[in-house]
């Protein structure tokens, strides 16, 4: 309130250059209505001062979002129009009733909905992508395999390129590698999401049945496949958008006008309309999935990747920006094919209850850009508490997903770039992508300290696949390597790193410490601490009553460096060591359940030796 002003005496007082302020409201007088005749100018003018101008970051969470017209004017549908009005919660009797329900999908099939697999859960998937922009810098682009050319002329012959994907079969088993997800590879224009045929693989890198070998050899090897479905968008090539476009003039003669958004006007393509096209790219119509035709189209589409093919999943492109219901109903068919398949929605903005919702008949997963992005960035600005603010909205709102993390993909720049200036740090930030809740995607080559820079585009993130036993890898290529397979062997054999919950217990700029707990399939607790900082440090840990530990439960070191903890103290207090530069993970020592410890007593009567007390204790309720 401007009436309260003089309440900012004490502030000013203390400001260089403000010791003339005076308590005495007599004396604030002038200096007061200086104050508010200058915030009258400012808001008078920052409407026409603004203009032509970058506001700042504060004023740009209220500022109106920039509008995306059709290329080319032409009088078209405006892409700031509401797309879809559905696109927002579905009414709670709206969604797909309770496991255990039987229930009529929409090809009239009866079938049971299928809670989020395990495999999926509780796994580490490995991202791919097989397309690529050849870039202006020696190096760039041509995608996983590399040379691969920038258009798709539709005449030459399907390469063998995706079997090359064999050379990496140990790579991705040393990694514990359980899907490998394929970006874009249907049958496209360009870069793989201006979709032409989405029966066909892009004949620049292979054809079906080299894909369906590949697809047989990975699940020999335990490994699932995941596939990138663009379904808000086509090229435009794509069959029903072309039959638009050859009509011309008579366009709306076409029995496909109605899968996009058509309207009178023109584009920049010299079409006789205009269209809606995502984010105003042109070469991408977007598909009106409301439209029947359209919804039974992508519907058989994604039955028969899963069924025809054999692959275990979908990644959905921009899910966000298609309604709930329309998920809903392709989840309902893809399980008609499937029922142990995986639908993962690229979702960025917004509340991710929206669209996901595994017991609501939803999409199972999403990628977590929310929390993904502060585990490097909290690394990157040494700021911890990024994180742990990331932790807390993450459990708040979606505590009953399992999200999708990642420290890169091909939209965004690479871990290595983004933490190039300290030599550890992209080593922390897979062992925190390892240890958090949710689960990690690593993306092709991040594992060996790959570099791309989003500036220089999208080529600097799609490149070449390097050869992991090579001599001339990054610096600290093979280290960084190694402890990643380390961390992704101990997520897969401890179930409080895949199925546990989180909470934070310590927290300042450089140190995290975090437990890990569960009850099933076996009950464990872990403790999580990390260091992004240059010294050693000693923190400790108070209130463990909290989380049932009482004195004397003994905690052991199962991953990383550091001093022994020893055990919970008489006031419910551990001190925990954490060297530099390192993350550690500790275990508590549980009760042993009763089978191991009749098994132990078995072995001491076959002559074994004594078993001597290695200070196991049960852990106790809650203290309150």
């Amino acid at each position: 309130s401007l009436c309260n002003l003089h309440l900012l005496g004490p502030c000013l007082r203390s400001w260089p250059g403000c010791c003339f302020f005076s308590w005495s409201p007599m004396a604030f007088r002038a200096p007061m209505v200086l104050l508010v005749a200058l915030c009258c100018v400012v808001l008078i003018t920052l409407p026409i001062s603004t203009q032509g101008h970058t506001l700042p970051s504060q004023l740009l969470r209220t500022a109106q979002p920039p509008r995306l017209n059709l290329r080319g004017g032409g009088g078209g549908q405006s892409n700031t129009k509401p797309k879809y009005e559905s696109n927002t919660h579905l009414p709670k009797d709206e969604y797909t009733p309770p496991y255990g329900t039987l229930l009529r999908s929409v090809s009239g099939a009866l079938f049971c909905p299928t809670p989020v697999p395990p495999w999926f859960e509780e796994g580490t998937i490995y991202q791919i992508y097989p397309l690529g922009t050849p870039g202006e810098i020696p190096g760039q682009g041509g995608g996983f395999f590399g040379d691969i050319p920038a258009v798709n002329d539709g005449k030459c012959k399907p390469t063998k390129s995706i079997l090359d994907v064999r050379k990496y079969y140990k790579h991705f088993q040393q990694l514990g590698i359980t899907a490998i997800y394929f970006s874009p590879i249907f049958e496209s224009e360009t870069h793989g999401y201006d979709t032409v045929d989405y029966y066909m693989i892009d004949r620049r890198v292979g054809s079906l049945p080299d894909f369906k070998i590949i697809v047989k050899e990975l699940h020999e090897l335990g490994i699932k496949v995941i596939l990138d479905g663009v379904f808000n968008h086509t090229g435009r090539k794509f069959f029903a958008f072309k039959d638009i476009c050859d009509r011309g003039a008579n366009w709306q003669k076409s029995e496909f006008k109605d899968w996009f958004f058509i309207s009178e006007g023109n584009s920049t393509f010299g079409d006789a309309f205009a269209y809606r096209s995502w984010e105003g790219h042109e070469e991408l119509p977007e598909l009106n999935v409301e439209n029947d035709a359209v919804r039974n189209y992508l519907f058989e589409v994604g039955k028969f990747w899963l069924a025809e093919v054999g692959v275990d999943g979908w990644r959905l492109d921009v899910a966000h920006e298609l309604p709930p219901n329309f998920w809903r109903d392709f989840r309902s068919a893809c399980t008609e094919a499937n029922p142990e398949h995986i639908l993962l929605g690229e979702v960025i903005h917004g509340d991710y209850n929206t669209w996901i919702g595994p017991s609501k008949g939803l999409l199972h997963s999403g990628t977590n850009y929310q929390l993904s992005k502060a585990l490097w960035s909290s690394l990157k600005e040494k700021n911890f508490y990024e994180l742990d603010h990331s932790f807390a909205r993450d459990e708040e709102l979606y505590r009953e997903m399992s999200l999708v993390n990642f420290l890169s993909n091909h939209d965004v720049a690479r871990v290595a770039t983004q933490l190039q200036d300290e030599y550890h740090y992209p080593f922390l930030a897979h062992f925190l992508l390892f240890t958090v809740r949710g689960v990690p995607c690593v993306y092709y080559g991040d594992e060996l300290k790959v570099p791309g820079v989003k500036e220089e585009g999208d080529a600097a993130l799609r490149c070449k696949m390097l050869d992991p036993a090579a001599l001339d890898l990054p610096n600290g290529a093979h280290e960084l390597f190694d402890k990643v397979c380390e961390l992704s062997a101990l997520r897969a054999s401890n179930p409080a790193l895949t199925w546990g919950n989180l909470k934070v217990l310590y927290v300042k700029n450089q140190e995290l410490v975090f437990v890990r707990s569960c009850d099933i399939p076996k009950r464990q607790m872990l403790i999580i601490a990390v260091n992004s900082g240059t010294e050693h440090q000693h923190v400790e840990l108070e209130r463990l009553g909290n989380l049932g530990l009482h004195p004397g439960v003994h905690i052991k070191n199962i991953w990383g460096d550091g001093a022994d903890c020893g055990s919970v103290n008489d006031e419910y207090k551990l001190r925990v060591h954490i060297p530099p530069n390192s993350g550690r993970i500790m275990e508590v020592k549980m009760q042993m359940d009763e089978e191991e410890a009749e098994g132990e007593g078995e072995g001491e009567g076959e002559g074994e030796g004594e078993v001597e007390d290695d200070g196991e204790f049960e852990v106790e309720d809650p203290v309150e």
